[in-house]
């Protein structure tokens, strides 16, 4: 009988933006953990010289008060060069995006350089806030998912980077192929609130497999109250949201053409 896989997840610095329910993936991740036969230890780093050899580390937050903070202090950490090298998972929300992109804009609107773990650019847009319903992702092994943005940034992917989630829902990365979000490497990186992993445990175990080297789809695991209210959530974004014309339901390719 082998032996029961143990993670070490670590949320990372959460007093140095606002918080914004973030705080709860970390537990998502250790329930979801234990259904799937996984040690979880959760750990809380708040300054440099307390960060920890972790299998998935946590950012996140909201708001751009706290971006340069978080710039700094992860700074002073070996975070950059554990996920860069693979030996750990990152799940950057919002803030925490911010914080390991290329580049970013404050809240004055001067660009500020990230920590360049994600490939993106952050640049200011208009307010977009509401519930964002993701559509399924077969690749990922990922339903149709909800969350929570409240931004006003554009997020720019580089280096044929792909969006994590594409949405039927939301503004996301403000991109004509209605991506949201950023997958690159060890890199996850989102907008989305929610807590995430607790509204969308499938989210989760794309996390935990990633952090245990599991190539092949987790056996399915119902989570029937969850599951019931993200069905109810997401029918009632679908009433409130007018009907696609016919232009809006064609690929983002086709659309281009049609504008020329």
């Amino acid at each position: 009988m082998s032996p029961q896989p143990s993670l070490t997840v670590a949320t990372l610095f959460p007093l140095a933006t606002v918080a914004a329910a973030d705080e709860a993936n970390a537990a998502a991740l250790a329930r979801r953990g234990a259904a799937r036969g996984i040690s979880v230890a959760l750990v809380t780093v708040d300054r440099p010289e307390a960060f920890v050899d972790a299998h998935v580390y946590l950012l996140g937050g909201t708001g751009r008060g706290g971006v340069q903070a978080l710039v700094d202090t992860v700074a002073d950490t070996d975070l950059v060069v554990r996920v860069r090298d693979g030996d750990a998972v990152l799940l950057a929300v919002d803030a925490g995006l911010d914080a390991v992109s290329r580049a970013w804009v404050d809240a004055s609107g001067a660009t500020q350089e990230g920590l360049g773990l994600a490939p993106v650019t952050v640049h200011h847009d208009h307010e977009a806030t509401g519930t964002v319903v993701t559509r399924p992702d077969s690749s990922l092994d990922l339903p149709a998912l909800v969350g929570w943005e409240a931004n006003d940034l554009r997020t720019e992917l580089h280096d044929g980077a792909r969006p994590l989630f594409t949405l039927e829902a939301g503004r996301g990365n403000r991109d004509e192929g209605a991506g949201e979000g950023v997958l690159a490497g060890s890199v996850l990186g989102t907008r989305l609130h929610g807590p995430l992993l607790a509204l969308n445990p499938e989210l989760a175990d794309l996390v935990l497999g990633r952090a245990v080297g599991r190539d092949e789809p987790w056996p399915t695991l119902e989570s029937p109250a969850v599951e019931r209210a993200r069905r109810e959530r997401i029918a009632e974004v679908r009433r409130d949201t007018p009907a696609a014309g016919w232009r809006d339901r064609l690929p983002s390719s086709v659309a281009r053409l049609l504008r020329t």
